[in-house]
């Protein structure tokens, strides 16, 4: 039989084991706890910084393509910056554009973007023009910040009417600033349309970038609405008046946009148009312009008002020379 004092050191025995097995799991969650202190910051910082590198080069590639985009699409208008605000796992951005008429820029919307770590994007805002009006309106007029907004009329499709703001020329006084889209009776090359106007009035090139199919498709749709379908100048493509460009811009511009980015699918449409689906080499020789925009004192512009090569002529932004 077993004694009190057996008894006694077998409980002793088992309660300095228990003591031993809790000085072990107190050691234990204390290594764990301190290894969690050491690694969970360490793993944060990692993620972090590989969320940071990744939202990075989101923001870095997709402006690099954007602003060869910008560079094409949208008539007179041109980025004045972008401003980043980063946040703790994301970055906004906000790009405002502006039109020059003459000198004086004027605020044209803006294109707010919001990045994530995840390296993902997505478009918040992109304001553009609006209007007001009845379907039944002969010409329901689109407005940006108040400034009216330029149209465009393609020489291969026959219109019903054909808008001719420029005697409203006669009613401006002589020094306000303006903003006018002349659209061309036929396509002309950049060596002959740099004969027909002063270079000081021109600020853009129209390219006409559509195709057959395109042409074809607009003449169903404004037979199908009985209206004119014409395109307003945020949405058509061309290139900005530089003296020693002739184009060479657009093209490296069109050449990079259709390789990444949101706009890609669109740009590499609108080469196949340029280059008969790559049978012909794209070069600023080849290059068809249908319309120019124009920008000077009215007084200036009012030699443009009987020349012959203007099919249609739509006024746009206007401002005060001083």
């Amino acid at each position: 039989m077993t004694t009190n004092d057996e008894k006694k050191e077998f409980f002793n025995e088992d309660r300095e084991f228990q003591n031993l097995v809790k000085k072990a799991k107190r050691k234990t969650i204390l290594r764990n706890v301190i290894m969690t202190c050491v690694i969970s910051p360490v793993l944060l910082f990692t993620l972090y910084f590989v969320g940071a590198w990744t939202m990075k080069n989101k923001i870095e590639k997709e402006s690099h393509y954007e602003g060869a985009w910008n560079a094409i699409q949208g008539a007179n208008i041109q980025s004045n910056g972008t401003v980043y605000n980063h946040q703790f796992l994301s970055a906004t951005s906000t790009e405002d554009f502006v039109k020059k008429i003459g000198n004086v820029p004027i605020p044209w919307g803006k294109r707010e973007k919001q990045y994530t770590f995840l390296g993902t994007s997505k478009l918040i805002v992109s304001l553009g023009a609006s209007g007001s009006g009845s379907v039944n309106d002969e010409r329901i007029y689109l407005y940006e910040n108040g400034e009216r907004a330029i149209e465009f009329f393609h020489p291969s499709i026959p219109f019903k009417n054909l808008y001719d703001d420029r005697n409203a020329l006669e009613e401006m006084n002589d020094n306000k600033l303006v903003e006018f889209a002349f659209s061309f009776d036929q396509a002309y090359s950049i060596q002959e349309v740099s004969k027909m106007f002063n270079k000081d009035d021109l600020a853009w090139y129209w390219v006409d970038t559509f195709s057959k199919e395109d042409i074809e498709e607009y003449k169903k749709d404004m037979k199908e609405i009985q209206s004119d379908h014409t395109i307003y100048g945020d949405g058509a493509y061309g290139f900005v008046y530089n003296e020693s460009d002739e184009g060479i811009g657009f093209i490296q511009s069109l050449e990079m946009a259709k390789k990444e980015g949101m706009y890609k699918e669109t740009a590499q449409e609108i080469y196949d148009n340029l280059t008969n689906n790559g049978k012909i080499k794209l070069t600023s020789e080849n290059l068809n312009i249908i319309g120019v925009v124009v920008t000077g004192e009215a007084k200036e512009l009012k030699k443009y008002i009987d020349s012959p090569f203007i099919r249609a002529a739509t006024l746009g932004a206007t401002t005060d020379k001083y």
